[in-house]
């Protein structure tokens, strides 16, 4: 895939300048005015173009729909406006009444009558039905670039070029000027009424936003930002928010009634030149100079396909036996336990503070440790709690099932560690030995053996039939953070903040190995299922080592930040790595090289686990800020790529993926799936849910990102391209061909 960010909205790809847009009133189109004199209709549920309308000889400055949609207006530089039929795409009326062009139009709100202003000064009111001219107002000097009906019919307003500086207000029937609103020192280049016609926006060529008392005559508030011409304003449907669009590159969204900027969107790589809300008031579109229309989801009164996860941050993952389930432990107090499948959340388990999970061989039970100091075992159909096992005096760090079933680990931040008989429900032994808190405990493959870390420097390996510490492996200049058997059970590695990992013979106790390479904290250390090779993570790497010389055989090198979680697949050929540098890396163990990169998940990585069925390659991520993802492995030209199968994740969250295939989009919009094809994630057709995705189309890698902070698309125009500039009075201000 060629880079998208989740929350992000497709880009209309335009031949030809941007001048205008306007949405239909039920908002299933959108019309585009282009600088050659053509308009074009997307249809908004699929973002294709359905329509071309062509008569028009010069760029569109201005187009507005009927309010029932059934009528099209534009004005055009070739002098003329022209009526269209919005369905047939004919031209109904070519309307030459203007001395010059004609820069501004717009529909009243009965739709009998519409409005042009042109570089003639004037403004005239045309009836619909017979297209003659009913009114003419005057009283601009100079260029008139903008006219707009008031929601209450009555009034009008109209915008004066460099000469002028001002905003009229005219009574229609009468056709006098009630107030002339004075205070912009250059063009006012477009203005536009309030839903409820109390107040009036405009913004000009003094860089500024003006917002207006209608019944007064005054300007309320003066909002600055734009570091250049501000081009286009647009209300929202709400009422509550103003969007402008400048020749900075930028569209700004503004609070009406704080006067704040609430969005910076800065998309577009040339000047913009109109903006326009749709009609729900969710969404923005912005035409360009750059050839391009960009829609920007603003979340105002609308609905983004963002769901929740955790409400705080994950803990730890783990991956039912059977693979089709997955638990996720948060600082938010709960357990959540996830389809595999769907996505859905099954259960949500509360009752402590938990600070690990680990299921039970034929995973019907979860067993948690948590800050309340007791061991908790779940009922993973009903999300009953089974046994609440007490004793331990701090904390519960680290909790784990035994192959068999039968016992349950766990320790505690004071160094002890219990044995607890499940079935009984009571405690079988204490060990005690550390003198610091536990890290990490694990069972052996055979469930005769657990190893316990610590923060005292050591791991301690004791017999769960004997009850007896069977070997204290010391050598650790710093705290344990990691330890694990080997498949075979024969080995045991650790990581240490002394920056190694050592191999330990568990048979005799004696370290075989010291691993030397990373250069800060070793956090966590994982075997391959086959056996043979250790990775472990650190600083922003993760290094594969070969148990059986000490080896170093590959060091996967791209992360930015320290490596906090790292997974082998099931067979072992794959790893997946996640960093605080907030992103998830997959790489190919034979060759070390990256294979897939999700960017831009929000939060640093806080857990990864991979399916335990040996022919699922399905991988869970939990991040810092509470969201979860579910992401498959394909197989891809001899390259593994990644596609996302299901997501919860805060509000704010935003996700970047490259290099991937999405596919099997449940429950999105024609809106997002065509962001999605748009970027090469998925294949033709694109719109049929649970269809497994077509041959994906090549494209150039690109990332682009939410909330506008860059766009790297390399069929945008280049930032350097020559802009329209507004020419000097005479030539009517207005931006050139």
């Amino acid at each position: 895939m060629g880079g998208v960010q989740f929350g992000e909205l497709p880009f209309l790809k335009e031949d030809d300048r941007v001048f205008s847009c306007a949405y239909s009133p039920d908002g299933k189109s959108l019309a585009l005015g282009l600088g050659g004199g053509d308009i074009r209709i997307y249809s908004t549920s699929s973002w294709e173009r359905v329509k071309t309308f062509s008569g028009h000889t010069g760029m569109v400055n201005s187009i507005a729909y009927s309010p029932k949609g059934d009528r099209l207006i534009s004005g055009s530089r070739d002098d003329t406006a022209r009526l269209w039929d919005a369905e047939a795409g004919t031209c109904t009326y070519t309307l030459g009444g203007h001395h010059g062009c004609v820069n501004g139009v717009a529909y009243s709100p009965l739709g009998d009558t519409f409005a042009s202003s042109g570089d003639d000064g004037r403004v005239l009111i045309w009836d619909v039905g017979s297209g003659e001219c009913r009114i003419i107002l005057i009283g601009h000097i100079g260029v008139v670039w903008n006219v707009v009906y008031s929601p209450k019919d009555h009034q009008i307003a109209s915008s004066g070029g460099t000469n002028d500086t001002t905003v009229r207000m005219w009574d229609i029937e009468t056709g006098l000027c009630l107030h002339t609103l004075s205070g912009h020192s250059g063009s006012v280049y477009s203005i536009v009424y309030s839903p409820r016609g109390d107040l009036l926006v405009s913004g000009g060529a003094d860089r500024s936003v003006r917002i207006w008392d209608v019944q007064k005559g005054t300007c309320c508030r003066v909002l600055m930002g734009h570091s250049s011409n501000v081009n286009a304003v647009a209300y929202s449907p709400q009422g509550d928010v103003i969007a402008s669009a400048g020749e900075d590159f930028t569209v700004r969204v503004w609070d009406v009634e704080t006067g704040t900027c609430r969005q910076i969107l800065t998309g577009h790589s040339s000047a913009v030149f109109s903006v326009v809300f749709s009609p729900k008031g969710d969404l923005i579109a912005s035409g360009s100079h750059d050839k391009t229309v960009r829609l920007e989801d603003v979340g105002v009164g609308g609905i983004r396909e963002i769901a929740l996860g955790h409400s705080s941050g994950l803990l730890g993952t783990k991956y039912s036996p059977h693979g089709d389930q997955v638990a996720s432990c948060s600082y938010d107090r709960s357990i959540r336990l996830w389809d595999v499948e769907t996505g859905n959340c099954h259960r949500i388990l509360t009752g402590h503070w938990v600070r690990n999970v680990a299921y039970s061989p034929r995973g019907d039970l979860i067993v948690s440790g948590g800050d309340d100091n007791t061991v908790r075992l779940w009922d993973v159909e009903t999300g009953a709690c089974r046994q609440t096992f007490t004793g331990h005096a701090g904390y519960v760090f680290a909790v784990a099932y035994s192959s068999q079933g039968d016992q349950v680990a766990s320790g505690d931040g004071g160094g002890s560690v219990r044995i607890w008989d499940v079935m009984a429900g009571e405690r079988h032994h204490a060990f005690t030995g550390h003198t610091s808190k536990i890290t990490s405990i694990v069972y052996s493959a055979k469930g005769n053996q657990i190893a316990s870390g610590s923060e005292d420097r050591t791991i301690r390996l004791w017999d769960v039939q004997s009850w007896v510490c069977l070997h204290t492996l010391s050598g650790h200049d710093g705290w344990v953070m990691s330890a694990v058997y080997s498949p075979q059970g024969d080995l045991l590695a650790s990581a240490s903040l002394d920056c190694t990992v050592r191999l330990w013979d568990v048979e005799t106790g004696e370290c075989r190995y010291i691993l030397i390479g990373h250069t800060k904290a070793v956090g966590i250390v994982v075997y391959s299922p086959q056996g043979g090779q250790v990775a472990s993570g650190a600083d922003g790497s993760v290094k594969l080592w070969d148990d059986g010389t000490g080896e170093c055989l590959h060091t996967l090198a791209g992360h930015a930040g320290r490596v906090t979680s790292v997974a082998y697949s099931p067979k072992g050929d794959l790893i997946v790595s996640g960093s605080e540098d907030k992103t998830v890396r997959l790489w190919n163990v034979a060759s070390g090289q990256c294979q897939s990169v999700i960017q831009d998940l929000g939060s640093t990585i806080r857990g990864i686990a991979w399916s335990t069925t040996h022919d699922a390659n399905n991988f869970f991520i939990g991040c810092d800020n509470g969201a979860v993802y579910m992401w498959q492995v394909i197989e891809d030209s001899g390259m593994s790529r990644v596609r996302v199968r299901w997501s919860w994740r805060p509000i704010s969250g935003r996700l970047n993926v490259k290099d991937t295939l999405i596919q099997d989009v449940h429950g999105s919009s024609q809106l997002n799936m065509h962001l999605l094809k748009q970027r090469g994630a998925v294949g033709e057709p694109f719109v049929r849910l649970r269809e497994a995705s077509k041959k994906v189309m090549s494209m150039a890698s690109v990332v682009s990102t939410l909330q506008q902070s860059s766009t790297g698309l390399s069929e945008l125009s280049s930032a350097n391209d020559p802009v329209d500039e507004k020419p000097q009075p005479e030539q009517s201000e207005k931006p050139v061909e």
